[in-house]
C-alpha cells in the first residue's frame, strides 16, 4: 500500500476519531458520527455508525489524487462482560485511541503489528492480500489481562478507489 495514503488514513484517523475530534451528522436517515481532515497529507473522511458495535467507512485522497478507502466493522464486548474484567466503557474507549494514536499509519493496513500497554495487548494481523485485484483484509484485536480476554475486534478492508 502507498507510503502517502498510509499517511493520510493515519493522519485522518488518529485526529479524528483518535483525539475524540468528530461530530454528529446523518446518512439515509441514519444517524452517523462523522469526522473530516484537510491537510499537507491531503483529505479524509470517516462515517461511522456504531457505539458498541457497528462498523464505518473512510475516505482518503492524498496530494496526488490517489484515493483510497478503508471499510470497518466489529466492536466491543458488551457491558456486562467489560464488568466482569473490572474494565468500562470508557477505559477501553481510551485504549484504542491510545493504540491509534500510537501507531498512526503503521495499522490497520498491510503490516502485521503488537503493542502492549499496561494489561492491554493491542493485535493487527493481515488475513488476505490480493495483488491483482488490490485489496487488503485484516483483523485488529485489544486483548486484556491475564486472562488474554478479547475485548475489542475490528475487521478491515482496504482498497485503492479507480
Amino acid at each position: 500500500m502507498k507510503a502517502e495514503i498510509k499517511k493520510i488514513l493515519g493522519t485522518g484517523l488518529s485526529g479524528g476519531y483518535g483525539s475524540s475530534n468528530y461530530g454528529k451528522g446523518e446518512r439515509a436517515g441514519f444517524p452517523i458520527d462523522v469526522n473530516d481532515y484537510s491537510g499537507p497529507e491531503g483529505r479524509y473522511h470517516d462515517e461511522w455508525a456504531a457505539h458498541q458495535n457497528g462498523g464505518g467507512q473512510e475516505l482518503a485522497e492524498d496530494p496526488s489524487g490517489e484515493k483510497a478507502t478503508r471499510v470497518y466493522a466489529g466492536g466491543s464486548l458488551d457491558l456486562e462482560g467489560l464488568r466482569k474484567l473490572g474494565l468500562t466503557e470508557d477505559e477501553l474507549s481510551t485504549e484504542l485511541k491510545y493504540f491509534l494514536k500510537t501507531l498512526g499509519s503503521t495499522s490497520r493496513f498491510d503490516e502485521e503489528v503488537i503493542l502492549e500497554h499496561g494489561k492491554f495487548k493491542y493485535t493487527y494481523k493481515v488475513i488476505k492480500e490480493v495483488e491483482e485485484i488490490p485489496v487488503i483484509v485484516g483483523e485488529e484485536e485489544i486483548r486484556y489481562g491475564d486472562e488474554n480476554a478479547l475485548v475489542f475486534v475490528h475487521y478491515h478492508i482496504n482498497s485503492p478507489v479507480k
